[in-house]
């Protein structure tokens, strides 16, 4: 599929996620882990990553999240979330970026990540922040974002992965898009 308008490229369908959609989201965040982060993660690392999505407090992470996905024919197939960082409440953190492997490298992800960054800067953020798994620093890179660190990120009580600590910074005013033309130098 080809964002330049091919008929396929406009069977996607966009749309807020809810709590309706939570098992769904569950089982792409589980599938999408395990086919792309594989050998980003430990056996460990996985199993642990596999039950914090099962549990509650999972549910309670994404209720947190301003969710959107992306839809197939009403199938899920990716999504990409964003919130306003508990850290310093000046940067937008962009999160929960997953895309079906059956879906992925058509464009999907990054049309996500367009969406939800286009949401936090109508809501007035200009600097945006992501962690992920060492696989996905590539994706993020041809989105603009540079990494800041390395080190391990608690998603529960039970589940430490190991990730990369992104950033991007928009210009004020700035609409983000593909690539990045909306980038300011530096971090």
């Amino acid at each position: 599929m080809s964002p330049a308008g091919d008929t396929a490229w406009k069977a996607v369908a966009m749309r807020r996620i809810g709590l309706d959609d939570h098992a769904n989201v569950r089982h792409l965040h589980t599938r999408a882990m395990q086919a792309q982060a594989g050998d980003a993660l430990s056996d460990g690392e996985m199993v642990s990553f596999m039950a914090f999505v099962g549990s509650a407090a999972y549910s309670d992470l994404l209720r947190g999240e301003e969710m959107h996905g992306a839809f197939v024919d009403g199938q899920l197939v990716g999504t990409a979330s964003w919130l306003v960082s508990g850290d310093d409440g000046e940067t937008a953190r962009i999160a929960s970026v997953f895309v079906h492997p059956m879906f992925a490298r058509l464009g999907i992800g990054g049309r996500l990540l367009a969406e939800v960054e286009a949401l936090a800067c109508q809501a007035g953020f200009d600097q945006l922040g992501a962690s992920a798994t060492i696989n996905a620093i590539p994706f993020f890179e041809r989105y603009g974002y540079t990494e800041a660190s390395r080190g391990v990120k608690a998603f529960g009580p039970d589940c430490w992965l190991p990730v990369a600590f992104l950033r991007k910074r928009l210009r004020r005013g700035a609409r983000p898009g593909r690539g990045t033309p909306d980038l300011e130098g530096g971090e």
